[in-house]
């Protein structure tokens, strides 16, 4: 039993630690904490549509927009592509939970397809100089659901929108305005070597 306890604090605690994994070139690579990016491509692959909720061109531009905003507050942004010291090519799935219980018993509680319940976010960056790849990494956080103190706005706003029978559409903008940070999170942590 004790054995077993041991496992699962193992297991738990490295999932609380989880950084993506890196490919690195051959090549040593060093990328100064201090260097600045571009985002040449973001590409933004909505799965799960509803009508009650973000057009896929407004998710896109919500994602982009947070992405940039968080750069140039984290000072990593370039004033232009000219400047920049890497180009960035992200690649972004972002999907969609939306309970359907085809008419069961849910459905005499909330309409089917009302309720956002909760988002994949995957994605992979590319890191580019001089035309070259310098490297890549990739994450997938699945079953995402509003966190952190204004997270416990949003699941109250859904318990209303549960009890109302009225949905959450709301939530998805506090989403597309949180989920870039995983992403800069993550090219501020590349190592230098």
């Amino acid at each position: 039993m004790r054995a077993f306890a041991v496992f699962l604090a193992v297991c738990l605690l490295a999932g609380c630690a989880s950084k993506p994994d890196y490919y690195i070139s051959p090549a040593p690579v060093t990328i100064p904490k201090t260097a600045t990016y571009w985002l040449d491509t973001f590409d933004v692959e909505v799965v799960g549509k509803n009508e009650r909720f973000l057009p896929d061109d407004k998710v896109r531009q919500q994602l982009g927009v947070d992405l940039v905003d968080r750069l140039l507050s984290a000072k990593r942004y370039a004033p232009s592509k000219d400047k920049a010291d890497y180009l960035l090519d992200v690649s972004i799935v972002y999907t969609r939970h939306i309970p359907d219980s085809k008419g069961g018993l849910s459905t005499l509680i909330v309409d089917d397809n009302t309720i956002l319940a909760s988002v994949d976010f995957s994605y992979q960056v590319k890191v580019k100089k001089a035309g070259s790849e310098v490297l890549h990494f990739a994450k997938t956080r699945e079953n995402l659901v509003p966190a952190g103190v204004m997270g416990e706005a949003q699941k109250w706003k859904t318990m209303g929108g549960i009890l109302t029978n009225s949905g959450n559409s709301s939530v998805e903008r506090f989403y597309t305005g949180v989920l870039s940070r995983d992403i800069v999170d993550d090219l501020l942590d590349i190592p230098s070597r």
